[in-house]
């Protein structure tokens, strides 16, 4: 039962008098990786001060008894248009009937209903089915008899073949996917009947055919699509979402409320990265979390956020580095950061993004590299925003 819920603004710090805190929860916040915390001291007016680390959502601590719910800066509308295009969601079409949608529990619960409505769409067509290999002992021959443990068989006094043949199976990781998030969906206490009834019968309806094992977000990457099962690319999207920021991070359990994060600034690259492989003019490919190495035997690596690099000549054109801060002006560790970049990978274009206007654009030259901050302004609208970047940035990179 929560007893008191503490709201927090991202990136905004909250004092709570210390006679108002306890010191075990501070501790476990502390000790934690989603808030920072201070201690009581003089200069806060003997306060606990509490800050997010980049993350948004809700955290139960304390056995429940505290909620901690950190708003986003943005609105959560951009916020869904954010996720659109960094978990593969753009068929979805999320924003259509979503004006209503005005806090991270909405947005969770229409994406987990999303979820169930295509997957029992799915189910309706047929689910993806493969061939798999499988090795069975039968009384009757079925695919190729393996010869020498059919003989061993026969020895001891067995009349069955040992025999391996291709099943056709709707049992493949492409639905498992599907099955296992759908599981892990209702012990997030969804608060809406209607939603939980969906998942609830897309569940059932894959749980009769695909066996129920425990996956990790990765299985949803990098997955091969075709014709047969090119709709599963964006419900993959959508499972990596739900596994990713419900995941071990996140104590479940019989909740009152949705316990979920997202951490902001992997969101914002992720944004970024897929805005721009959606929108880079013809002849310019991007690389993402590119590694450069920096040694011989690869001990010491840089992973560089984004590289753009000519298609017709292959040579690299600019690194890019998303911050996502809201300073006035960019930190000089970034700037050194990024210099490092564009000599390592021999380019004179180095571009800092940030995700307001809240930072100032800067040009500065070092040595031979020239630096520009670009922004990329998540607090309107996206795709608007995305135009007003990709135009300067190309002004940049070919001018």
């Amino acid at each position: 039962m929560v007893g008191r819920v503490i709201e927090l603004e991202e990136e905004i710090a909250r004092s709570i008098p210390s006679t108002e805190f306890d010191e075990e929860t501070a501790l476990a916040l502390y000790h934690g990786s989603h808030i920072e915390v201070d201690f009581p001291n003089p200069p806060n007016d003997q306060c606990y001060v509490l800050r997010s680390r980049g993350y948004v959502g809700q955290i139960p601590v304390a056995e429940d008894s505290i909620l901690i719910r950190i708003s986003p800066k943005v609105p959560i509308l951009n916020l869904f248009r954010m996720l659109e295009y960094a978990y593969d969601l753009k068929s979805f079409q999320l924003l259509e009937g979503m004006s209503t949608v005005d806090s991270l529990d909405d947005l969770f619960e229409n994406l987990a209903a999303i979820l169930a409505k295509r997957v029992l769409d799915r189910v309706r067509k047929g689910l993806y089915c493969d061939y798999i290999i499988d090795e069975e002992s039968l009384s009757y021959i079925r695919g190729q008899i393996k010869v020498m443990p059919s003989l061993r068989a026969a020895m001891r006094g067995s009349t069955r073949l040992e025999c391996e043949y291709e099943e056709h199976t709707p049992n493949v990781d492409d639905n498992r996917i599907l099955a296992w998030t759908l599981y892990q969906l209702p012990r997030f206490r969804l608060k809406r009947e209607d939603v939980q009834h969906h998942v609830r019968q897309a569940y059932r309806a894959l749980a009769s055919t695909v066996d129920v094992k425990s996956l990790e977000p990765r299985v949803c990457i990098n997955r091969f699509y075709h014709r047969l099962n090119d709709d599963y690319r964006p419900m993959h999207g959508l499972c990596r979402f739900f596994l990713e920021h419900c995941g071990p991070g996140i104590e479940v359990g019989e909740h009152e409320f949705i316990p979920f994060v997202l951490h902001m600034p992997i969101l914002f690259e992720s944004f970024v990265a897929k805005w721009l492989q959606a929108n880079l003019p013809t002849g310019i490919r991007l690389e993402t979390q590119y590694k450069a190495d920096l040694d011989e035997d690869g001990m010491f690596v840089f992973r560089i956020d984004l590289v753009l690099i000519d298609v017709a000549s292959d040579s690299v054109l600019a690194v890019l580095d998303t911050k996502y801060k809201r300073k006035e002006r960019p930190d000089v560790a970034d700037i050194q950061q990024i210099v490092a970049y564009a000599v390592r990978m021999n380019t004179q274009k180095a571009i800092l993004i940030y995700p307001s206007t809240d930072t100032q654009a800067v040009i500065l030259k070092v040595g031979e590299v020239n630096i520009c901050s670009i922004i990329f302004d998540i607090g309107v609208d996206p795709d608007e925003a995305g135009r007003s970047f990709l135009e300067k940035l190309m002004a940049v990179v070919k001018p």
